[in-house]
């Protein structure tokens, strides 16, 4: 469970898994939206990648926050982000900031979660 939250990597990992928050909120406030964006990634069938995702971000973003299976959640989140950031790019036409709607917060992501997953 939660372990040391003065250790700077389970600070980390927490932050980690609250970023997440508003990607679960968004699939369920805007799934029209969500739904759209995986269609245009091309991911088939639609249905199952959305419900597998947001089911992996809860999973995940639970872990992190809690400290339980730590280098599992952590690694696991990585290897999703970096498929999003991957989707993302593919979306955006090779846009690389985030605020033109590139991957570069998944990726920075991803990072923070590698770090998170070696270090714990």
């Amino acid at each position: 469970m939660i372990g040391d939250l003065s250790s700077p990597i389970n600070q980390l990992a927490i932050l980690c898994g609250l970023t997440f928050i508003p990607h679960i909120r968004a699939a369920f406030v805007k799934p029209d939206a969500v739904f759209d964006f995986f269609r245009s990634a091309g991911f088939r069938p639609v249905s199952l990648f959305v419900y597998f995702s947001v089911t992996t971000e809860i999973i995940v973003s639970v872990c992190l926050v809690l400290g339980v299976w730590l280098p599992f959640a952590a690694a696991t989140a990585a290897i999703f982000l970096m498929t999003a950031g991957a989707s993302v790019w593919k979306v955006s036409r090779g846009r690389w900031l985030w605020n033109l709607g590139g991957c570069e917060f998944h990726m920075f992501w991803a990072i923070c979660c590698i770090i998170v997953a070696t270090q714990s």
